[in-house]
């Protein structure tokens, strides 16, 4: 996998420790349980998407775009169907769950802006 990649999904795993231990030690158990749950339902399908696109390494600009929009879609679907799942479960604290959700997305952004400066 692109070294890249690599780095924002190590990130990203860090992302959702950090954030789950900072609702442990904060608010409780569940807190820290729904913020698990939430950066991995980020976490999960970026992976797939980075080992996905990394596959059509060497292809032709053609298939890597293609591979790009196929990979992105099934991103899309992972990530609607974990949210789901979660949802099932007893207990789920909706806030702590988007929190780490979109301390796990915002990894992308910081990524974008360090690579611009």
């Amino acid at each position: 996998m692109v070294p890249a990649v690599m780095r924002i999904l190590r990130t990203q795993a860090g992302v959702v420790v950090f954030v789950s231990a900072l609702m442990l030690a904060l608010f409780g158990w569940l807190e820290a349980r729904s913020a698990f749950l939430g950066g991995l339902a980020g976490f999960l399908p970026n992976a797939y998407f980075g080992y996905w696109v990394a596959r059509s390494k060497g292809e032709g600009a053609q298939k890597i775009v293609r591979t790009f929009y196929a990979g992105e879609s099934v991103k899309i679907i992972i990530t609607a169907a974990l949210f789901f799942l979660i949802l099932q479960l007893p207990d789920i604290l909706f806030m702590p769950l988007f929190a780490g959700f979109v301390s796990v997305i915002m990894v992308f952004w910081f990524a974008l802006l360090m690579r611009s400066t």
